[in-house]
Order: C-alpha cells, then structure tokens, then sequence
C-alpha cells in the first residue's frame, strides 16, 4: 500500500461525514469555544455542534437549496460562519467565500458568476452591498446581525433561519442525514475567488475530498490529536481558514474562535491553546507587542538582551537534536526561567508550535521565537492545492523552507521554475472556465 493509499483510507466520503465520525468518536469532547458579547468564553461539544449544523442544514433545505447550489457568506471569523459552512456541506451544496472588505464590481462579480443562491450577510454593511448591485440569482439572503431587513423580503434573520430548521425537522427528520449520504468525495464542497494576473477573480473548484484528504494527511503526519486546541481568528474565507475547520474535524481538538485580530494576544492568554496558525504579519504583531511591553534599559532590560543571546547561540544544537555543551545548556536554563518563560506565559503557557503561511515569514521574527524556545513552523500551498501543499514538521523545522510535500501529494519543479503539484488536494477546476 502507498502513502496515498495509506492517506486515502482514513478519509471520509464528505466534511458532512467527517463531522459524522468525529460526533461518534468524542461526541462530549469540547469542539469549540466563543467569547461571548460580555468576553466570557463559552463551549460547544462536538454532538453540540451537529445538532446545531443539523438545525442550520434543515433550514437551508426549506429554502429550497439544492445539490451543489452555493451559499456565498460575507462574514468575518466567528462561530455563526464555521457552522453555517458545515451545514452548507452536510446538504451537499457548496459556500462561497466573500471576504468582508470586498466590495464594489469585484463583490457584484463573486455573487453573480458563483450562481449563488443564498447570500449570507454578517450585519448591514454587508446587505447594503447585496442592494447596490443587481443580483438576480440571490433568492434568499440571511442576515447574521440585527434585524433590519432594509426593505428586502428576501431577508431571514439568524433565528427565523433556526427556525424554519427546526420546523423542517420535525417533518423530515431524516433530511439533512438523507443529503449527506448522497454527497460524494467528487461533490463541490467550496467555491473560493482568487485574483489572476489579470482580470477579475476566478472561481477555484475544491471539492469534498479536497478538504477530508487535506484533513488526512496532515493527521497522518502526526504532529497533532485531539488533546491539542487552537486559537482560530483566520479569515474563514481564506482557503487556509476552511483547511483549518477540516483538519480540526478530522483529528478532534478544540477551537478557541475569535476573529479580533487586535485580541490575538489576549486570547491566547485567555485560552491557553497548543497551537496557533496565522499570516506572517501576525507573528510580527504579537512580536512587536511583546518586545514593546518589555524593559529596554536597566537591569531586567539587560537580562532580557543576554537571554537571547544564549537563545540564539543554542539554536544550532536544538535545530541538529544534538545536546547543548553543558555551560550553554546551564545558560539556557536559567534564560528561560528568567525571560522566555514569561513570554510563553504571556502566548498563554501551553503553545507547543505556531504554524505560518500565506506568505513568507521573516527569518529574524522565526529565529527570535526559536531562541525564546517557541517553533513557527512555515508551509506553502495556494488556493488551488487547497492550503497545504508543503509542510515543516515542528520536531525538525528548516527554517527559509517551506517543508516536504504532504503525505499523498507529489510535486516538481519543472524546467521554466513552475511549481508542478498532483494529488487528492488538488481544485477540480475553475468556474466556468474549463481552459
């Protein structure tokens, strides 16, 4: 049997039948927490979040979605977008993402050549840019935040949605169950809108079995189970944000989800997570905000400085996994219990690695954590592989790589310097245009 096949095994038919699986396997387990209009944190158990799914799904079905229909959602990071993308995928239809500063022809565009259905507005602003443009295909649209309608009878609120779910249900119980058998691993599971060189945007294709095989393979890798949990504030409309969701359900650890990107650090302190994944930008942020709440002069300002000097002198031998002399190991003990303890105190004290793509990270902020005893490790896929393409494993990151290929995805650098990528994770296509 091949790595592929090896992958290929532990993959569900369909994200609505991982999500099936993970609710047998741990379904008491906690899934998620949210922080809550007053900042407490509340939790959602993974049968929790079916049940809910379930409710959304139902509802979508009473509005007449169908199979592979797509339900386009302008929507920052928050709990309602991660279960409303679930239900969309339980009843076999497809999300199209729409980040929430987009606007104007390049919003008309994603609408309109996405054949979306149903638009999901996250507040007013978001309807208000529905209405300046003709959308013809939008037959429903549900409103996430308040209840002005803005003069539209198209408009459902969040719990006129839940519900109709829940009226569907008790009809046809079986309905959203009934929807996720016939979803295959070949269904469109995501329409995601990149910009090209030139023009608008084109729709990438990714089906079912783009997300579960992207799920198997990094669980395969075997750097994460479910006693891990994860600060999510990705945009979920980025490709890298739903290969998160898809990752989380295929290996059962909990999400802390709080889109504030100005509450990173705080959340992180709040949450005490085992990870985090972000933008190069983030990781220079909590950098910055570390670095700028430190001492520059006197005496802790000294210590903080010989600290990660011993850091950077231990990187070498803990890079190699060979021992450190014993004085540099002696150094590099009494420098973490000075200085980088307080700094994994203040990322929340449990971190085990941070994980950095879209872009490339900075080798002075990846070096300056590493010497604080803090791994980022880098990937590199692109919306078209589904996110993760390459990956470093944390135990023995290179820094300035973007790792080897993921288990089951092969790739080569053909003559004219192309990066050339087969396997399960791979688009089906673009929208509407085949060439």
């Amino acid at each position: 049997m091949t790595e592929l096949d090896e992958v290929l095994a532990q993959c569900a038919p369909s994200v609505g039948a991982l999500l099936d699986r993970r609710v047998e396997l741990t379904p008491d387990r906690e899934a998620y927490r949210v922080r809550g209009p007053d900042d407490a944190w509340a939790s959602l158990t993974w049968a929790q979040t079916k049940e809910e799914a379930t409710i959304l799904g139902a509802g979508l079905l009473s509005l007449g979605l169908a199979f592979e229909e797509r339900v386009a959602i302008a929507c920052s990071t928050r709990m309602k977008w991660v279960l409303l993308d679930l239900a969309v995928n339980m009843v076999g239809a497809a999300t199209t993402t729409v980040y929430p500063n987009t606007k104007g022809e390049e919003f008309a565009h994603i609408v309109n050549h996405s054949d979306s259905r149903i638009f999901v507005a996250e507040n007013a602003d978001q309807l208000a840019k529905l209405h300046a443009e003709p959308h013809a295909g939008v037959r429903h649209v549900i409103l996430l935040e308040g209840t002005d309608t803005g003069g539209d009878d198209r408009v459902l609120t969040w719990d006129a949605l839940r519900e109709r779910g829940k009226a569907h249900l008790a009809e046809q119980p079986g309905c959203v169950a009934e929807a996720t058998a016939a979803t295959g691993p070949d269904t469109l599971a995501t329409l995601i809108y990149t910009s090209g060189t030139t023009g608008l945007p084109k729709g990438v294709e990714l089906t079912h079995q783009c997300w579960t095989y992207e799920a198997a393979a990094v669980a395969h890798m075997g750097f994460l189970d479910e006693t891990d949990s994860h600060l999510l504030w990705m945009p979920l409309s980025h490709v890298f944000g739903k290969c998160l969701i898809a990752v989380q359900l295929h290996i059962g650890f909990a999400a802390f989800v709080d889109g504030k990107i100005d509450q990173i650090v705080n959340g992180l302190g709040e949450t005490h997570p085992s990870l985090m994944c972000g933008a190069p930008r983030i990781f220079e942020k909590v950098r910055n905000a570390v670095v700028t709440a430190s001492p520059n002069g006197g005496l802790k300002g000294r210590i903080s400085r010989w600290a990660f000097a011993v850091g950077a002198a231990s990187r070498p031998y803990r890079l190699e996994g060979r021992p450190m002399p014993r004085l540099l190991a002696a150094r590099y003990a009494l420098a973490d219990r000075l200085v980088f303890s307080k700094l994994k105190a203040r990322l929340g004290g449990n971190i085990r690695f941070l994980v950095s793509g879209s872009a490339k990270l900075s080798p002075q902020v990846q070096q300056w954590f590493y010497s604080a005893g803090i791994t980022i490790i880098e990937g590199y896929g692109m919306t078209e592989s589904s996110a993760v393409t390459f990956l470093n494993p944390p135990s023995r990151p290179r820094f300035g790589t973007v790792g080897p290929a993921v288990p089951g995805t092969v790739a080569r650098v053909a003559d004219d310097g192309e990066i050339l990528v087969k396997g399960p994770g791979v688009m089906r296509g673009y929208h509407k245009d085949p060439e």
